[in-house]
């Protein structure tokens, strides 16, 4: 529990009884002291007028005979009442007939009957005399009312101090009852907070609300006492749990370490086999490229020196492409592991596709006389003779292995008598499009340029396809398929000259 100054409840529980208590007094006094003051000023009103009307009659003689000295002498018997501070007779014509200490200034006598200020009071009575009109005003003095105030005052302070001494002891009492409990909850509380000592309970009994308060405390603390207890026998499970695994574990982990030294010895022998495998296997590329140095190099020799028949020119021009398309096979061997990591960098440059399609048919020539497959080729819809332009930019060997792949895969699936249409188009975007009649079985449609699929074909590897959708992703190109049973298949790469986008291949069934 955080360390903080604590206000005690029963101080506050006092401060409120007293202030609540002052606060009653002191509406009492002013409510009690309005009446009173109006009270006291009607009083006073009163007595006022009661001697104007008395003065009035006794000056009727004297204004009738005009005999100020008597009138002088019938004012100056106001002299023996303390509160009257000067008295006038005034005529009908409101002149001064006679006056008396301190007169009050009365402009229009007619207009007076009682008239208060705060210290002071006019009060005017007619005169019953022979001159109709003429009126006596007496002043009183109100100063009396702030002694009564005073002693008000004074009597409700001693009231009010023995009313505070009473409610002190009243107070002192109810703190007592009510904050006694609660400050020895608050001390076991904080006890149990530093100790953690749950055993501790509050002595205190009672049929009020602070007594359910202490009864349920005590409650909690016994189920958390009980708790603890489980927890603590739990606690002394666990750690012996923990020594047993740890024990355990140092003996696994010395298993492991062993595993890990005999892993690391294979994960060694295993790369000094990969060593030799990648070292036999760039001699065996090397071996092979020398080899067919001379399959291409001397068909190239013979067509340059000329003097050979179509026929002969023909089959030598077969043997030219056999050994170029073995050449892109033992490249492609390599290229095809980077382009999957995703490594493979790209020798771009302008490759004119009609070019690449008339060697690919030639070189397809056997396969496509032993089917009885025809191949067919157009760009932009018309015919192709094969002195079209049709550039793109890409890596030649690559692009000549994806139109290989697809032409092979398209003839390979046709029956004969079928037709392999092979189209390029010059739009938005440069398409090369291969269609046959025949459907892909249904099996592999949804995986068809997926890795190793294949279905019937004897000799089929299942890496055709799928190593022209690694060429058309590494040139940012978008290869699909789409097949059905009426139409047959169609096989579409859509080229993108300004870089590569994310790559779509999908193969797609109507």
């Amino acid at each position: 529990m955080t360390e903080q100054r604590l206000r005690p409840l029963g101080r506050k529980i006092v401060a409120a009884i007293l202030s609540i208590t002052l606060l009653a007094l002191g509406l009492f006094f002013v409510l009690n002291i309005i009446p009173m003051m109006y009270g006291f000023r009607t009083n006073a009103a009163d007595r006022a007028r009661t001697l104007a009307e008395l003065m009035g009659s006794s000056l009727s003689a004297s204004v009738d005979f005009e005999d100020d000295e008597a009138a002088r002498e019938n004012l100056a018997a106001l002299s023996l009442i303390p509160e009257v501070t000067g008295a006038a007779v005034l005529l009908d014509d409101g002149t001064v007939f006679v006056s008396f200490e301190d007169a009050p200034a009365v402009e229009d006598a007619s207009d007076v009957s009682v008239r208060m200020g705060l210290s002071e009071l006019t009060v005017a009575a007619p005169v019953p005399a022979a001159h109709q009109g003429s009126v006596v005003v007496i002043g009183m003095s109100l100063d009396g009312q702030w002694s009564f105030i005073r002693g008000y005052f004074v009597n409700g302070c001693l009231i009010s101090v023995v009313v505070f001494l009473f409610c002190f002891k009243v107070a002192g009492v109810v703190r007592r009852k009510l904050g006694g409990p609660l400050h020895e909850l608050t001390r076991v509380v904080h006890d149990i907070s530093r100790s953690r000592d749950y055993s501790r309970r509050v002595e205190h009994e009672s049929d009020d609300e602070i007594g359910v308060l202490v009864a349920e405390f005590n409650s909690m603390l016994e189920k958390i006492e009980h708790r603890d207890r489980r927890l603590g026998r739990h606690r002394e499970m666990l750690e012996q749990r923990v020594q047993e695994r740890t024990l355990q574990l140092e003996s696994k982990q010395l298993e492991l370490i062993r595993n890990n030294n005999q892993l690391y010895r294979e994960i060694r022998k295993r790369n000094q086999a990969e060593m030799i495998k990648d070292e036999v296997e760039r001699i065996n590329r090397h071996d092979l490229k020398s080899g067919l140095s001379l399959v291409i190099g001397y068909p190239e020799l013979l067509l340059t020196e000329g003097g050979l028949t179509d026929r002969q020119e023909r089959l030598i021009k077969r043997i030219r492409s056999a050994g170029y398309r073995m050449l892109d096979m033992i490249r492609n061997h390599l290229d095809m592991f980077k382009m999957e990591k995703g490594v493979y960098a790209l020798h771009t440059g302008r490759i004119d596709l009609v070019e690449v399609l008339c060697e690919l048919e030639e070189e397809f020539m056997p396969l496509l006389t032993s089917r009885g497959v025809r191949l067919d080729m157009a760009v932009n819809g018309v015919e192709a003779v094969g002195d079209e332009v049709f550039l793109i930019s890409g890596e030649g060997p690559l692009l000549r292995t994806l139109c290989r792949n697809l032409i092979q895969n398209a003839i390979e699936a046709s029956a004969e008598g079928d037709v392999v249409t092979v189209s390029l188009d010059d739009g938005e975007r440069k398409t090369l499009t291969l269609s046959n009649p025949a459907p892909v079985p249904e099996p592999i449609r949804r995986r068809f340029f997926d890795k190793y699929v294949t279905a019937g074909k004897e000799n089929g590897t299942g890496l055709g396809t799928y190593h022209a959708a690694l060429i058309a992703r590494t040139h940012g190109a978008n290869i699909s398929m789409k097949t059905d049973d009426a139409t047959g298949t169609v096989m579409q790469v859509v080229f993108r000259e300004k870089g590569a986008g994310q790559i779509s291949v999908s193969a797609a069934s109507d």
